[in-house]
C-alpha cells in the first residue's frame, strides 16, 4: 500500500496544498527552508496521527491560524484526515468516518521516517527507544500493541499502591499487581525479544553498508527478564522479593519498562570483554545517522516479511550526508520496492539513471516557517 495524494492545510509553511505522490521513488527538491521538511512531516502527520519531530499539535499550526488539516489519500481508495484545531483537540476521520482508535490508523500501511530529529533515537533516552520498538511491534500485530497497554497500566496501578504501601498500608495488597506486572511484563518482554531477533540481522547488514568507515554492527536488547529467562512465575518472585526497596522508592524497579535497546559497533579492535562500543555514547554523528537508517531499514523489511506491506519510507535530506558509495547504495535499496519519498537540494545527487523512473516534485524558493 502507498500514499497517492497529501493536502496539507495551514501545516506550518503551508496555508493549502496539495502533493501527489508515484509508488516508487519520489524526490522533494528544494532550496533551504523551502518547505521539504513539513511536507514530509505533514505526510507522515497523515498517516500516523502524530509528528516526528513535536509532541505538540499546536506547533504544527500556520502562523496566524487557530486549526491545521493533513490528508493523505491510499492507493487503495481510503481517505485519512488529521484536524487538529485550538481548543478542539486531534480528530482523526478515515473515509469521513471517525476512527474508533489512532492504532486502527497507524495498522493501515506501515510508515518509517528520517528527520533530523530521528538521531534521538540513538542519542536521546532508552524510553525514547523502548517506544519506537512498540511503535513498530504495534503497528505490525494488535496482540502486541494489547500487551504493551496491559504492561503500562500494571507498573501504573502497582506503583501507585506503592505509594499508598509506603503511607501505611498493608503490603500484601500488591499481591494482585505483582501477578499482574508478571504476567503483562513477560508477555511483552516476550514480544520485544522476539521483535529485536527478526531485526538483528537487517540492522547489521545495512548499518555495515551505511556508515561512514564500514564495521560490523549489532542490535541488542537488555532486559531484567533475561536473568528470569522470560518466565512470568520467576519474575513474579522477584517482585515480591524486591517489595521493600520498591515501596521504599514507590517505583516498580523491575520490569520490561527497564529495558534497553542498545545500537553497538562489535568487533575490531574492542578492550578484553567488552560487547561493542555503544553508539550513543561513542559513535560519530556519522555512525549515528547510519544506525538510525540500518534501523528503519530493518523495520521495513520486517514489515514486508510481516505484513506483506513494505510501506512507505520518508527521508529528510540524507544524501547531502553520504559520501558517492553509499548514495548509490541507498537508492538501489530504495529502488528495491516499495514507496520511498526523499527530500533533497539538488538532484545532483542521484544518477540519471536513477532518475528515470522517479517522481520528482519541485518546490518553488523559500518560504516563511511558522
Amino acid at each position: 500500500m502507498f500514499v497517492t495524494h497529501v493536502r496539507l492545510v495551514n501545516f506550518r509553511s503551508y496555508s493549502d496544498a496539495r502533493f501527489e505522490f508515484s509508488p516508487g521513488l519520489n524526490v522533494v527538491v528544494g532550496q533551504n527552508a523551502s518547505g521539504k521538511t513539513n511536507l514530509i512531516e505533514g505526510a507522515y502527520y497523515a498517516l500516523r496521527a502524530a509528528s516526528p519531530r513535536t509532541a505538540r499539535d499546536d506547533k504544527l499550526v500556520a502562523w496566524g491560524q487557530d486549526y491545521t488539516r493533513a490528508e493523505a489519500q491510499l492507493d487503495d481508495g481510503r481517505r485519512v484526515q488529521v484536524f487538529y484545531g485550538a481548543g478542539q483537540g486531534r480528530r482523526v476521520r478515515v473515509n469521513d468516518a471517525e476512527a474508533a482508535s489512532l492504532d486502527e490508523v497507524r495498522r493501515r500501511v506501515s510508515v518509517f521516517i528520517f528527520v533530523p530529529e530521528s538521531l534521538l533515537l540513538v542519542k536521546g533516552s532508552p524510553a525514547r527507544r523502548r517506544a519506537h520498538l512498540d511503535a513498530l511491534g504495534a503497528a505490525l500485530d494488535p496482540a502486541y500493541a494489547a500487551a504493551a497497554a496491559d504492561l503500562h497500566l500494571a507498573v501504573r496501578q502497582r506503583n501507585a499502591l506503592l505509594l499508598s504501601v509506603r503511607a501505611g498500608a498493608l503490603a500484601s495488597s500488591l499481591e494482585p499487581w505483582d501477578a499482574q506486572l508478571a504476567r503483562a511484563g513477560t508477555d511483552l518482554g516476550r514480544r520485544r525479544r522476539d521483535l529485536v531477533a527478526r531485526l538483528r540481522q537487517g540492522f547489521a547488514s545495512y548499518a555495515a553498508a551505511l556508515a561512514p568507515q564500514g564495521g560490523s554492527f549489532d542490535l541488542r536488547l537488555r532486559s531484567p527478564l533475561e536473568a528470569f529467562g522470560y518466565d512470568q512465575e520467576a519474575f513474579q518472585a522477584a517482585l515480591v522479593r524486591r517489595r521493600s526497596r520498591d515501596v521504599q522508592r514507590g517505583l516498580s524497579l523491575l520490569g520490561p519498562h527497564r529495558d534497553e535497546l542498545e545500537l553497538l559497533e562489535v568487533g575490531g579492535a574492542m578492550p578484553a570483554g567488552a560487547e561493542g562500543r555503544d553508539l550513543r555514547l561513542f559513535g560519530s554523528q556519522g555512525e549515528q545517522r547510519a544506525a538510525v537508517l540500518a534501523l528503519l531499514l530493518a523495520e521495513r523489511d520486517a514489515a514486508a516479511a510481516g505484513t506483506g506491506d513494505i510501506g512507505t519510507l520518508f527521508l529528510d535530506d540524507v544524501m547531502s550526508e553520504l559520501d558517492e558509495r553509499r548514495r548509490r547504495l541507498l537508492v538501489a535499496t530504495l529502488l528495491r520496492g516499495g514507496q520511498a519519498i526523499a527530500t533533497t537540494t539538488t538532484t545532483m545527487y542521484f544518477a540519471p539513471e536513477e532518475l528515470e523512473g522517479a517522481n520528482v516534485i519541485q518546490l518553488p524558493g523559500p518560504v516563511a516557517e511558522s
